[in-house]
């Protein structure tokens, strides 16, 4: 029924998906050729390949789904187990028919197996394969998976090279992260029935076929860099610039053709030759410079004119004659009144200079001053000090003092001025020469005239007398007049915007030719492009879209499994005692169904407690897990981590029930639940099988195939199983010859794993021998009365670590001291009769 819907729904759909269909119905795996070929067929329908397309007859009617054939088989054993974690290489695990316990105490190995496990077969749980931290390993992750029908033929499977065998696909596994997966994400269903199997295949070849489009998309998509080609801002690089997959080849092809203009561009050429050797530009350039000179030079004239004007000359005369007047009147106010007091030369400049020396000093002292300053004497009735006092306060020596300062100023100015108005041998000199002679010779004149009047101006200031009578000097500035005129006049005939607008239309005509045989040159480049992002908007208008496959997926899903996964995991609640309301929600999602838990719209996460939290989600897995009819085998890592001993009992007896219809595998620390389990197989007689896994040194998951853990074994089974180890170790060491020494290796393998186990046992008499099982490793109880039995004394506390540490020297690494010696089967037989005489002599 569901085939046929299937059937149907494909006949409507585009021919590229029913080749699709058809080779998923055949039960053929599509090869990478195979999928280019329907890649080419997509193209093709679509429009993006320029070929016909040629449908063949599709049988797809008449298809025959390939896992019927599949001959059912069970997981028998893993072996060769090579690159994952610290597992030891080479070992093996035996799957029994119906029930498998691997124990092993933590840090045994047990994490490593899950994680192989959860990579090979079907698992949301740790697929982290760590390599060895202890060795220096590269190798890969890889193990030999067999698998057994009934008739006892078996087939073995390389992980990883066979992972995509159906086999593989026969065995799930229940770990604590697939568990806290189930609890708090959605989860994509592991089982449908059988043609739910047709939407995985054709959604995953549906989502190749639709990458490799984007992919091929990516790869066609360009940016137009064609302006870069150009390097003039020409119509053409506009044009250029504008072309995309729209764009016409043609209409470009006929903008590059150049026949029609190749006399007009030899002609703009030759005159565009005419037009350069008439120099405009540069004639112009000339001119503006020769009037932004000639107004340098007038603004220098001005200004000349104005320092040699009758008024400056006069003013400079004048301050010359207030000098003189205030030198007399210096004298007669000051130095009159200190005549007779035998001063040395009296009123000269040195003489001035240590009055004002003294005034300062004598002004810097904030007290009242009656000594002389320099010799500490009495000064009050001394009057000529008074005098020079007066001297110093006296109004035309102070007015004398700031005039011949000005006069100095005036000096050093008159002394820097510059005359020269033309830069000797320089374009403008020579064009004035040329063209303006007289008024050349004019400016030379003035900086001639201009320099005799400086020279009279400093002459006078340096005697500090107006000795000489200086005329003004004074340039006409009216002469520039006639030289802008010309330069004007010259700058019109050149008539540079004629020219110059001229000379544009060339250059942009010559621009837009070359132009155009750059395009020439880029055709075939610009028409590839044109076709590549043609290709591309086309491309980018199909819609590829998964939502239609998933909507006819959901539809089949709700009408044929959707209600009996819910009524199954209702069942599954009520079997485990889990019945807590929860509920599950089921979605679509690209062709694959999606469901998760919710109790009353929360996540279970949030309102259960952790052991709640398992129930549920077990009782998840053994839905999901009962409704796929491929599946043989169940794995479970630790299925009753945090719960309490009641919910352990619960489900021991529920997965030996569910023994009954299929393999399971149960990897566990918990030596409680492997004898509840053991004990429930027993009782319904279910086939049991017990392996131990182990660590020892840096090697774990080393597996001792024994009926009963190891560490549940009581002393007598530990000292008989130990002796029979030694008779193997012992004949493995007799073998041992010159010409096999490298078995010493292993043989020291197997001793030291010998002795960690006769420390166990050593360690096992503490608990039965000194104190009489009154404390039972497994037992929640202390037996108090047991303890009037107990043997403890300091002397047999003395024996036991005696033989705890002749075992545990070969255990551990040695110390150097002690040397390489390996214990010989005689010393082990020694270290054996040690403790069974140790038991047998202190029986309670």
């Amino acid at each position: 029924m569901i085939k046929g819907e299937i059937v149907k729904w494909v006949r409507e759909q585009p021919y590229w998906l029913q080749v699709i269909a058809n080779s998923i119905f055949r039960g053929e795996k599509l090869n990478d050729e195979s999928l280019d070929k329907i890649y080419v067929l997509f193209k093709k329908e679509s429009g993006l390949l320029q070929e016909p397309l040629k449908k063949d007859n599709l049988d797809f009617l008449a298809f025959e789904d390939a896992n019927e054939n599949h001959t059912k088989m069970n997981w028998n054993s893993i072996s060769k187990i090579q690159g994952v974690n610290a597992l030891k290489e080479g070992e093996s695990i035996n799957i029994g028919k119906q029930v498998t316990l691997v124990y092993g105490e933590n840090g045994s190995g047990k994490s490593g197996y899950t994680r192989l496990l959860n990579n090979a077969f079907i698992s949301r749980g740790d697929k982290t394969i760590l390599p060895n931290v202890f060795k220096n390993t590269e190798v890969k992750p890889s193990a030999i998976f067999d698998f057994k029908d009934d008739e006892d033929n078996i087939v073995s499977m390389q992980f990883p090279g066979n992972r995509n065998n159906y086999l593989f696909n026969s065995v799930s596994v229940f770990d604590t992260a697939s568990a806290v997966h189930d609890l708090t994400k959605e989860t994509e269903l592991a089982f449908v029935p059988m043609e739910f199997n047709f939407f995985d295949e054709f959604t995953q070849i549906f989502l190749f076929i639709k990458s490799k489009l984007a992919t091929e998309i990516e790869s066609k998509q360009q940016t137009n860099e064609f302006g870069n080609y150009f390097d003039k801002n020409t119509a053409i690089k506009k044009i250029v610039q504008k072309i995309d997959g729209q764009t016409k080849y043609a209409e470009i092809r006929l903008i590059a053709d150049t026949s029609e203009l190749d006399e007009t561009y030899k002609e703009k050429v030759k005159r565009k030759t005419v037009l350069q050797s008439l120099n405009i530009n540069e004639k112009l350039k000339e001119y503006n410079k020769f009037k932004q000179e000639l107004n340098n030079i007038k603004e220098k004239v001005l200004l000349l004119n104005n320092k040699f004007s009758s008024e400056r000359i006069m003013k400079t005369e004048e301050l010359l004659t207030e000098r003189t007047t205030l030198k007399e009147l210096s004298s007669n106010e000051g130095l009159a009144q200190l005549e007779g007091e035998q001063i040395y030369r009296l009123g000269s400049s040195e003489w001035k200079k240590f009055i004002i020396a003294a005034e300062e000093y004598h002004n810097s002292i904030d007290e009242e001053i009656e000594k002389c300053l320099f010799c500490g004497q009495n000064i009050e009735k001394v009057t000529g000090i008074d005098k020079y006092w007066k001297y110093l306060k006296s109004t035309a020596e102070k007015n004398l003092v700031v005039a011949e300062s000005n006069i100095k100023k005036i000096k050093v100015d008159f002394d820097s001025q510059k005359f020269s108005l033309i830069v000797e041998g320089s374009r403008m000199e020579e064009w004035l020469k040329e063209n303006q002679i007289d008024f050349y010779n004019q400016l030379i004149t003035a900086e001639k005239e201009f320099m005799n009047v400086n020279s009279d101006i400093v002459k006078n200031l340096s005697e500090l007398e107006w000795n000489k009578r200086i005329e003004p000097y004074n340039v006409n500035i009216s002469c520039f007049d006639k030289v802008f005129e010309l330069l004007d006049v010259n700058v019109q005939q050149l008539d540079a915007e004629k020219v110059n607008k001229e000379f544009s239309s060339i250059e942009n005509f010559i621009n837009e030719y070359n132009d155009k045989l750059k395009l020439e040159k880029h055709l075939p480049k610009i028409e590839s492009f044109i076709d590549s992002m043609n290709w591309v908007d086309l491309a980018r208008t199909i819609k590829l879209s998964t939502q239609k496959i998933t909507t006819f997926q959901n539809r089949l899903f709700s009408e044929y499994v959707t209600s009996k996964y819910i009524e199954k995991f209702d069942t599954e609640c009520k079997k485990l005692e889990a019945d807590f309301s929860a509920e599950i929600q089921q979605r679509g999602r690209k062709g694959a169904t999606l469901s998760k838990l919710s109790i009353r719209g929360r996540s279970p996460i949030e309102v259960l407690s952790e052991g709640e939290q398992r129930s549920i989600a077990l009782a998840n897995f053994l839905s999901e897990t009962g409704l796929n009819d491929k599946n043989t085998c169940l794995v479970f890592d630790d299925p009753v981590c945090s719960l309490d001993h009641k919910r352990r009992e619960i489900i021991a007896k529920r997965l030996v029930e569910e023994a009954s219809e299929k393999q399971v595998v149960i990897l566990t620390h918990d030596i409680t639940f492997l004898l509840s389990i053991q004990d429930h197989c027993s009782s319904n007689g279910i086939d049991c099988c017990t392996t131990t896994i182990r660590k020892l040194r840096d090697e774990t998951g080393i597996v001792q195939n024994e009926t009963v853990p190891w560490i549940s074994m009581p002393v007598n089974k530990r000292i008989k199983q130990l002796r029979n180890k030694l008779q193997s170790i012992e004949s493995f060491y007799t073998g041992i010859t010159s010409d096999s020494i490298e078995k010493m290796e292993e043989y020291e393998g197997k001793a030291k794993l010998w002795c960690e186990l006769l420390r166990e046992t050593w360690e096992r008499t503490i608990e039965e021998i000194l104190f009489n099982n009154s404390v039972q490793r497994f037992s929640p109880a202390i037996q108090t009365q047991r303890l009037k039995k107990a043997l403890f004394t300091k002397e047999l506390y003395i024996e036991l670590e005696t033989g705890m540490t002749n075992c545990s020297n070969w255990v551990h690494d040695r110390a150097s001291g002690l040397g390489e010696k390996i214990p010989t089967p005689e010393e082990l037989k020694e270290y054996l009769i040690s403790c069974d005489d140790f038991v047998q002599a202190n029986k309670p």
